[in-house]
């Protein structure tokens, strides 16, 4: 798996791992990330499953245990909870640091693993202190302070075995500790930031646009509503050329460049619209610039488009990424388009036939970077948000480099 190291760390409780987590948070924002954990036990209120935890019933967790996909776990109160390999996968994909905060045993598990990290100790200076900085917490009844004092006896003495630990940091004193930490995780650290300013400044020129296409019925206007409603501030259209008349209410330059015949067609003619069609005796099209106004502000452009478009599209030098939303079958798609109750019967078989064409040529070797079968809503969203992933997030990283916010539901 590519991405930076994992770093492991561990250490009894009050040994000051939180405290020295939330530095390197605060100091080195946009570096380090959490994985998510997995779990046998109900949702608390208000939990979000993804989020807070991966829910699971014991069955099928106990399943992938065996199978090894996990790096360390173990079970609390009758319930399991474990991280596994993809979780952490994730969070190195995003080009983050993956922090796992385990003990000694879950130390251990993740040794007999690929996964490769940065090991650290935080360990107190001694247990008479480590006592008293438990004790002045007075959030621990005596029998609970004592099972942790007992744990930590054994954590001190394990952490010092050769080989266990890249790094063992006693927590004398915070700033010193905290200089240990930095010095250990540094080159990574480094690395990430300078790949975020690689991406920021290959990405400044804008984003590659999204050339979405298929035939009527087939889910694109819902799949798009989906992600314009979860990725709030990454996508934007362009605005179309047109030869008609405006309608009332029309704002040129808003709902459409509205132009004359001579004007466009010498557009056309200099290559300067990456696609154009005609309806009713009037020209529509899209530009080269409508595309680039949009990719300037830092947006990914979606061009909702036809195979024709698409093939148009192919002869420029935009370099897009094509997608084709296909239905599972004509049957299906026809049973879609006559549950609508909005077609004529001329208007539905006219539709079908064009999809017929559709759903042919869009297998054609090199025309489309992914073909996404739309015979379930929630997988041919979860298809489509991981083709546009490396370029939603250099969106999420550069207005985040230039102050401003994404609004980012999931992800």
């Amino acid at each position: 798996m590519e991405g930076p190291r994992p770093v492991v760390l561990s250490g009894p409780s009050g040994a000051g791992k939180s405290t020295l987590m939330k530095m390197l948070l605060r100091d080195y924002d946009g570096v380090f990330g959490f994985s998510v954990s997995h779990t046998t036990r109900s949702p608390r209120p208000g939990e979000v499953d993804g989020k807070d935890y991966h829910f699971s019933n014991r069955e099928a967790m106990q399943e992938d245990i065996d199978d090894g996909t996990y790096i360390e776990n173990a079970e609390f109160s009758g319930n399991l909870y474990g991280t596994s390999k993809s979780s952490v996968d994730e969070v190195r994909a995003n080009g983050l640091i993956c922090i796992l905060d385990v003990d000694i045993q879950g130390v251990r598990n993740i040794k007999q693993t690929d996964l490769d990290p940065i090991y650290v100790s935080i360990q107190p200076p001694s247990m008479e202190i480590l006592e008293k900085r438990l004790r002045d917490r007075n959030t621990e009844t005596e029998e609970s302070l004592q099972k942790r004092l007992e744990a930590a006896r054994v954590d001190m003495e394990l952490s010092n075995e050769p080989g266990v630990f890249d790094m063992l940091i006693v927590n004398d004193d915070l700033e010193e500790a905290y200089e240990k930490l930095q010095s250990v995780l540094i080159e990574e650290i480094t690395k990430v930031q300078s790949t975020k300013k690689e991406r920021c400044n290959s990405i400044m020129s804008g984003p590659r646009p999204v050339v979405i296409s298929g035939p009527s019925g087939a889910g694109k206007s819902t799949l798009l509503k989906k992600l314009l409603k979860d990725y709030k501030g990454v996508f934007g259209f362009s605005v179309s050329h047109t030869t008609r008349d405006p309608r009332p209410g029309e704002v040129d330059g808003k709902d459409y460049h509205f132009t004359n015949r001579e004007a466009m067609q010498e557009d056309i003619d200099k290559g300067e619209f990456i696609e154009t069609d005609e309806f009713s005796g009037n020209l529509y099209g899209t530009s080269k610039s409508a595309v680039q106004d949009v990719r300037a502000k830092g947006l990914i452009c979606i061009l909702d488009v036809d195979i024709a478009g698409v093939r148009h599209i192919k002869e420029t030098n935009l370099d897009p990424i094509y997608i084709s939303i296909q239905p599972p079958s004509i049957e299906v798609l026809e049973e879609r388009l006559r549950g609508r109750a909005t077609e004529t019967e001329e208007k539905i078989q006219s539709r079908l036939e064009e999809a017929r064409t559709d759903m042919e040529e869009c297998n054609e070797p090199g025309l489309f970077d992914i073909v996404i079968v739309n015979n379930d809503l929630d997988e041919a969203y979860e298809k489509l948000q991981s083709v546009l992933k490396e370029e939603m997030s250099d969106v999420i990283l550069m207005k985040a480099f230039q102050g401003q916010t994404c609004y980012l539901i999931s992800f």
